[in-house]
Formats: C-alpha cells, sequence, structure tokens
C-alpha cells in the first residue's frame, strides 16, 4: 500500500518591501496651493527662519501661532517641488497636562490621538480633515511616538517637534541626532507651561536654546506675550499669573461685642455693683 504524501501547504514567506511615497500625490490631494498669511510681523520673521535654518528651535507663551505657522509653512514646502521635502512628521511627548488618562486601547497611532490631536485640527484648517487622512494613508502626514524614533534617520522629511519644554535633554539630544539628508526640524514649546519639570530649566527645550547657538544652521525664536494673536484676554491672565498671587489672607479676629443691655445703656451686671463696693470699703476702712 503506497504511503499517502502529505503536502506542504503553508504559505511562504514574502517580505513586504518598503513602500514607496508617491510625492505627486499630494499635489493630487491638495489642488491649490497653501500660503501662508501671517498675522504679525514676528510670525513672519518665524516663518521666513524656518525657511532658511535645518533647524528651529523656538519657545513663546499660548497664543502666538508657533503651531500654526510652523506647520502651515510645512505645507508649503511639502507642496513645493524645488526641494525634496516628501513627507510631515508630528511628534510630541506623551506627557498628559497634570491628568493621567490610563491605559489607551488601539494601536500605538490610536494611542497618540489625544497627545497630537492639537496639531492635527491645526492641518484639518488648514487643508482639511478628508484631504489630512489621505495624505496619512499615503504616509506623507506621519505621527510619531518620540521614543520610537531612536535609531532611524529621518531623510527628506519636515519634522515638528511641540511642547518640548516636556522633553528631557537626553530627548532632545536623541531628536536631533536623527536628523538625515534634505530633512528639517521645527521644534517649539512655552518654558512657562511645563508639565514634567517644575524648574523648567532642566528641560530639553531650555538646554537646546542655551547650548546649540554657536551653529549656524540651528535658529533660534522666542515670542513674548505681546506677539499673542489668538485672544487677547489671554495676555491679560498670563499677567495675572506673573504678577498676582493667591495667597489667602487671614483676617484679624472681631472685636468682641458687649452685652446688649451695656450698649443700651440698661442695667449693669452685678458683678461690676460688688467690684464697686470692695473697692469703696478698702479706699475708707483699714482692716
Amino acid at each position: 500500500m503506497a504511503k499517502s504524501i502529505r503536502r506542504n501547504t503553508a504559505k511562504p514567506i514574502i517580505k513586504e518591501e518598503p513602500t514607496e511615497i508617491d510625492v505627486s500625490l499630494i499635489n493630487k490631494v491638495l489642488k491649490t496651493k497653501h500660503r501662508l498669511k501671517c498675522r504679525n510681523s514676528k510670525q513672519k520673521e518665524f516663518a521666513n527662519l524656518i525657511t532658511e535654518k535645518e533647524i528651529v528651535i523656538s519657545a513663546g507663551p499660548a497664543g502666538v501661532g508657533k503651531s500654526y505657522v510652523a506647520i502651515a509653512r510645512a505645507i508649503e514646502l511639502i507642496q513645493n517641488k524645488t526641494n525634496q521635502h516628501e513627507t510631515l512628521v508630528i511628534v510630541k511627548p506623551a506627557v498628559e497636562a497634570g491628568e493621567n488618562l490610563g491605559f489607551l486601547p488601539g494601536d500605538m497611532r490610536e494611542k497618540m490621538e489625544p497627545h497630537v490631536a492639537s496639531s492635527l485640527d491645526i492641518i484639518d484648517k488648514i487643508i482639511g480633515k478628508s484631504a489630512r487622512l489621505q495624505l496619512e494613508d499615503a504616509d506623507i502626514i506621519k505621527v510619531e511616538p518620540l521614543g520610537f524614533l531612536r535609531g532611524k534617520t529621518i531623510d527628506n522629511s519636515i519634522v515638528i517637534v511641540e511642547e518640548a519644554q516636556n522633553m528631557s535633554p537626553e530627548q532632545v539630544k536623541t531628536l536631533l541626532t536623527r536628523i538625515g539628508a534634505n530633512s528639517k526640524y521645527i521644534i517649539s514649546g512655552d518654558l512657562d507651561q511645563s508639565d514634567k519639570y517644575k524648574n523648567v530649566t532642566q528641560s530639553g527645550l531650555y538646554d537646546a536654546m542655551g547650548r546649540h547657538r554657536n551653529i549656524e544652521e540651528i535658529g533660534f525664536f522666542e515670542f513674548t506675550k505681546a506677539d499673542i494673536v489668538r485672544n487677547s484676554i489671554i495676555s491679560k491672565i498670563l499677567d495675572n499669573y506673573d504678577t498676582v498671587t493667591n495667597d489667602v489672607k487671614i483676617p484679624k479676629p472681631p472685636k468682641p461685642i458687649k452685652p446688649q443691655s451695656i450698649r443700651e445703656g440698661g442695667p449693669k451686671p452685678k458683678y461690676n455693683l460688688l467690684r464697686k463696693i470692695r473697692i469703696f470699703f478698702k479706699r475708707n476702712f483699714k482692716f
């Protein structure tokens, strides 16, 4: 009796080749050229610095337009065929603003959603959510966790790093040393609002702002409260945080209230009459 031959039905393992980015897709999705409209001279200076330098490190309070200008200029640059920027990468440290979000379900992209939501909202305002999702599917717009950049070389990309005041000097060092050919970094944060460091001088943003001033290819930019464009009330709120303390002053105890009979001129208590009798006898009689 012939032995039955068992066939190997396992499917062969096929190694996936890295997908090539269709750089022409961005102009198919974004049918119009987007132009950044700066709202003041400081935003214009910041935008020009982004164009000129390989790395830009900026600091300033909320509401000055750091994120908007960076993202809008980045979209302009990846639409421009005269350069080799192919992708827009959003990087943020996964630090909650004073809250513990706990375990988040989903893949890494879904876990990063709460941290990069503000950046994605800005992209949606500029090009629309539908276009943004198409570019994400094509890997032209990417969201990268900060910790996953170690060991990578980032080529042909514009990397926008926000909330850098919550990064350590070691994390900023890792990030800066990942830059490859034809790439540009835009790093920003608010040195007055760190969710990780009580002393912001310990943060990677503060460290980088002072450490790399001798490198010509790195540009530095600082906004002030006077540059706020979001809402004028923000300047007033920040002024109060700088000048007004919330120390509660303990009020002095109220003065004791005299009995009603004394206040109204009524009869005085008996102990006053007895006291007067004792004083009279002491003055007039010797015992």
